[in-house]
């Protein structure tokens, strides 16, 4: 994660540069998912407990892509980061810093177009 800068209060995300997707690209050419914990490590999750850290992670493995990354809130809220860089095969990471119990639903977009989708709920 090259830096990083505030969505929100609620959620951070990493800043990177922009990048072309290929024409052919579909969502079997990313990975996705969210994870109770930001390092490499973190295995996926559908349920992480409000004190814990949160991370919304990406893959490409279809070439160099610029994804944009969403967050909704059990409020209804809609918080994205726009623009963020993927290298193809290199894995990121976009910090969840919602505290807020309920049902959240991550959101992936290259060039627009809805790549995945990850519902957690966040406990206690």
């Amino acid at each position: 994660m090259k830096g990083l800068k505030a969505l929100a209060a609620a959620m951070l995300v990493s800043g990177l540069l922009i990048a072309a997707v290929p024409a052919s690209a579909s969502a079997a050419a990313y990975k996705h998912y969210v994870g109770c914990g930001v390092s490499r490590n973190a295995k996926p999750a559908h349920k992480c407990p409000k004190k814990a850290k949160k991370g919304a992670f990406f893959k490409s493995l279809a070439g160099d892509v610029a994804y944009s990354v969403c967050v909704k809130f059990p409020s209804g809220k809609n918080l994205c980061a726009q623009a963020q860089e993927a290298e193809q095969g290199t894995l990121y990471v976009n910090k969840i810093t919602s505290t807020i119990p309920g049902k959240h639903v991550v959101s992936w977009y290259v060039k627009g177009k809805k790549v995945g989708s990850w519902a957690f709920t966040v406990t206690g």
